[in-house]
């Protein structure tokens, strides 16, 4: 096969319930990969997922789940994500390369701490506990070797208590002398932390020398505003990275280079399938992997602008998601959550979202359904999000039209949601 990565897949996946299924014995070529397997996304692979939570083995990989890592989903709250040791590996070789080009490029970082954060607090689901420590997520000597550069011990993340965990996370901060690379998600994280230990940056962080975070797509005034408060501090904007797969990675002087991890495929604006080497310099496209965790052919929803040389920037998702902090709240949860009788619209609005809405509705029961959201709930407890604010309204089908009209869209183009991902919404 052309593709070793994706032959390998392949080869080592034909006897499982889904390689079976499609035929994966008759597979030679990325052609044939095309035509018998299908484009899928979570939602098709939730009757396996439910095999292998009941102990089923040779479901979707011949290798066993470790676990199940949960995730926000499209049309649920909660996705769950199988893990194998081979997934693990494909994220540590994509992370190595990028901490490889990173110590080349600041060699004083590999004489520093970090504070490391890839996975968000482990929770428990169904029974499944995703992973417990940082360094478990990547894994390896990899992993172990960010494990003894970190700052902030692992067990901070099992503090019930939001605050005791922000104290704690700071106290563990002001002991680090020589903390030289952070690397989180949201920008606002950092701000927050700021705020609860009562300190400039440069107290806080005396010898700082690297963020790692988001700076595309919504995030990017966020990093402008973070860069502010870390004067002389670089920033490097993250790679694509989900539950799921990892897909590039920051290369000092390069872009975010597209991995080796995964085999990729590429949906064009007509919704042809593309290989790499059939890109356009600025077309937009939607990733689809496929990966040793046992999605094939998976639409990840991210939109994605080829830049040459194998690098891409992040545009957006290709769906309607609101995702300013994280939270990644998707129109058909927040439908279920919110549908009722009148006009009923959720917003962002700086630090939290608000409900405009023609009839009464308990605001609190809301908020709580909607942190049936994994990620929502986690920008919650963080302190990232406040609570949603109810707004009352009379007339909401025409003033949402006048609002969608003062965005710029055609009257002709304007349809009903109940999620919007705009900011600048105006009620009367």
């Amino acid at each position: 096969m052309e593709n070793r990565k994706l032959a390998k897949i392949i080869s080592k996946n034909k006897h499982t319930a889904y390689g079976m299924r499609y035929a994966f014995c008759d597979i030679k070529n990325i052609a044939d990969f095309q035509n018998k397997v299908p484009v899928t996304t979570y939602d098709d692979y939730i009757p396996y997922i439910e095999k292998i939570k009941n102990g089923e083995q040779n479901i979707l990989t011949k290798e066993p789940v470790l676990l199940l890592e949960p995730s926000s989903g499209s049309t649920s709250a909660k996705k769950l994500i199988p893990y194998t040791k081979s997934l693990k590996r494909e994220f540590s070789s994509a992370i190595g390369k990028w901490l490889w080009d990173l110590n080349k490029n600041f060699p004083r970082l590999k004489y520093g701490q970090v504070y490391f954060s890839i996975t968000p607090q482990a929770v428990q689901n169904d029974g499944i506990i995703g992973f417990n420590r940082d360094d478990e997520y990547i894994g390896g000597i990899l992993g172990r070797m960010i494990a003894n550069k970190f700052c902030v011990p692992n067990s901070v993340k099992s503090i019930p208590d939001i605050e005791a965990f922000w104290l704690a996370t700071v106290n563990h901060i002001k002991c680090a002398k020589n903390l030289r690379l952070v690397s989180i998600w949201n920008p606002t994280f950092l701000l927050i932390m700021l705020e609860k230990a009562q300190m400039t940056a440069k107290e806080l962080f005396p010898n700082l020398e690297v963020i790692s975070c988001w700076t595309d797509g919504n995030s990017k005034p966020l990093a402008e505003k973070l860069q502010k408060e870390f004067p002389g501090v670089y920033i490097q904007p993250k790679g694509l990275l989900a539950t799921e797969a990892i897909m590039t990675v920051p290369l000092e002087g390069v872009g975010k280079q597209l991995t080796n991890s995964h085999f990729f495929e590429f949906i064009d604006k007509n919704g042809d399938v593309r290989l790499k080497n059939d890109l356009e310099i600025g077309g937009e496209y939607e990733i689809m992997i496929t990966t040793s965790g046992g999605f094939y052919r998976y639409k990840m929803g991210d939109i994605v602008r080829y830049n040459g040389n194998d690098c891409f920037d992040f545009m957006g998702r290709n769906s309607n998601v609101s995702d300013y902090f994280g939270e990644k709240l998707n129109e058909i949860h927040v439908r279920g959550v919110i549908a009722g009788t009148g006009f009923r619209l959720l917003v962002p609005n700086e630090n939290k979202y608000i409900l405009y809405t023609e009839t009464d509705v308990d605001i609190n029961k809301i908020d709580e359904m909607l942190r049936k959201n994994f990620h929502y709930d986690y920008c919650r407890k963080l302190g990232q999000l406040e609570r949603v604010e109810l707004v009352k309204i009379q007339n909401g089908e025409q003033q949402y039209i006048d609002n969608c009209l003062r965005f710029g869209m055609r009257l002709g183009d304007i349809k009903p949601v109940y999620l919007s991902n705009k900011q600048g919404w105006v009620f009367k």
